[in-house]
């Protein structure tokens, strides 16, 4: 008789033996035996836990970090040699088992690692969502256009401080525009994706820089942070100007323009703003690839150097280069920007092609005094003169006859940091202060370089000459290379 069956019993009894008492007096009769309880059903043997992966710790990694985790299992042994999986992009090394329960591993997460809860296994144990992969910084989810500009808010969400004082961003083939720590948990930046950027998610880091320039510590967002979505330019029309009209800050304008591979010229894009206007205008010019590396130069209007703040309208502003014949058509694309944010402000843009005729640099040395002849620059069509600074110490002049009213556009593209000055005596390259302004010889000065072309009108009355004269810059990094020289007139 088991213990359920002895419980029922017992409670029938004790209920015959309260409804029979009484005074004592003679026996009474015999109760009936009450019914036999039904047989309880047997109990289940008592539960032990389940088995399987009960701990991780810590719980979360950053993308490219290694950490150490602690592993528990929970009515389980691991088994010798056992090596836990956190799933693609967590390399697991340098297990050890510190118990038979325990395991410690360290983990390699990849930089490109996807973010999110993952399943950890050992063998046939499982753990859901144990482990989470996040990113050291969050920018939420944010899209830009090809040729458009983005200003992003960076958030730190590891136990590492940004670096104020030494900090770079990275958005792979997009331009920065200005990156800032603002705190050691907060940062900004202000991107610039190129006309032919990749459309696609991608991935921004942002690192500590060490005196060397490289990373010494990187934060990383998650790998589908920023999207680059696809545009199409508007075509220029040749010596056609439009004006273009801003609703926002940072709103912009993409062009396009293409040159016949035939053709050797200097490209003009001039941007204007009135006397009274609102706008600040920003343009930023590339070559035909459209990527950040195919960037030729940029023109905004002058700083007060001591306050930062723009001067004010009217703007006149020019970003010219030379363009040589080739196997195919050179693409030019222009982002056009506005700064003030102001509703309604407005710039005019305007795309000039001047055929020009080619020069190839002497093979004999020629320095200020035997500068190179160019010939004279006609009514119409330009000059250009293709060549390279062989040494740091090399200086090339050459000669440019004019009109004695002409003036004219002096523009170079370079892939060395060059100062060109152009003078009205190639042996005088700078004046003394004293020197009255109607007798100065030095009329101009450009300082071209990689993704820097540079330009100045030259007004010299009276002048039929004038020298270009070409050395490397003293202040710049690169001292020897290439560079096209050009000139065009200007009514």
């Amino acid at each position: 008789m088991n213990r359920n069956t002895l419980t029922a019993l017992g409670t029938g009894l004790l209920l015959h033996i309260a409804a029979c008492s009484g005074a004592d007096g003679a026996p009474g009769q015999d109760g009936r035996a009450g019914a036999v309880g039904a047989d309880g059903k047997p109990a289940d043997p008592a539960k032990g836990p389940e088995s399987g992966v009960s701990l991780v710790t810590p719980s979360k990694g950053l993308l490219d970090r290694e950490i150490d985790v602690s592993i528990g299992g929970s009515a389980t042994t691991f088994e010798a040699g056992a090596k836990p999986d956190f799933g693609p992009g967590i390399e697991v090394k340098d297990v050890i088992a510190s118990s038979p329960t325990l395991l410690t591993a360290r983990l390699v997460i990849a930089r490109d690692a996807a973010v999110g809860p993952r399943t950890v296994t050992i063998g046939s144990l499982v753990a859901k969502d144990a482990f989470v992969v996040a990113p050291s910084i969050e920018v939420g989810k944010a899209k830009v256009a090809q040729g458009s500009i983005l200003q992003l808010a960076i958030d730190n969400s590891d136990t590492k401080a940004f670096d104020p004082n030494a900090f770079l961003l990275t958005a792979a083939g997009l331009l920065d525009l200005g990156s800032a720590a603002e705190s050691p948990e907060a940062a900004t930046a202000l991107l610039l994706a190129p006309p032919l950027a990749k459309p696609g998610k991608m991935q921004i880091e942002v690192a500590n820089v060490g005196a060397d320039g490289k990373p010494r510590l990187s934060f990383l967002s998650a790998p589908d942070a920023l999207e680059v979505e696809a545009r199409a330019p508007d075509a220029f029309t040749l010596d056609r100007a439009t004006e273009q009209s801003f609703a926002s800050a940072l709103g912009t304008k993409l062009f396009k323009l293409s040159t016949p591979a035939t053709t050797n010229a200097v490209v003009d894009y001039r941007i204007e703003v009135p006397a009274g206007g609102k706008a600040l205008p920003v343009a930023f010019l590339f070559g035909t690839g459209g990527q950040a590396d195919d960037e030729l130069g940029r023109v905004l209007p002058q700083q007060n150097p001591f306050t930062g703040e723009f001067v004010p309208p009217p703007y006149d502003l020019r970003i010219t280069v030379p363009v040589l014949a080739g196997a195919q058509p050179t693409d030019h694309y222009v982002v056009l920007t506005d700064l003030a944010g102001e509703a309604g402000a407005k710039a005019t843009i305007t795309a000039t092609r001047t055929n020009a005729f080619l020069s190839v640099e002497s093979a004999n040395p020629h320095p200020q005094d035997l500068a190179q002849g160019l010939g004279a620059l006609g009514a119409k069509d330009g000059k250009l003169v293709k060549a390279k600074l062989e040494a740091a110490s090399e200086v090339d002049a050459y000669a440019i006859g004019v009109g004695a009213e002409q003036k004219l556009q002096v523009t170079a593209s370079s892939d060395a940091d060059l100062e060109i000055v152009v003078t009205k005596d190639p042996m005088v390259l700078e004046d003394a202060q004293s020197v009255a302004a109607a007798d100065k010889k030095v009329v101009a000065r450009l300082y071209p370089g990689k993704k820097v072309a540079a330009q100045r009108i030259v007004n010299a009355p009276g002048v039929t000459t004038l020298y270009v004269v070409v050395r490397a810059d003293a202040e710049g990094k690169v001292a020897t290379g290439a560079y096209t020289l050009g000139a065009r007139p200007l009514p």
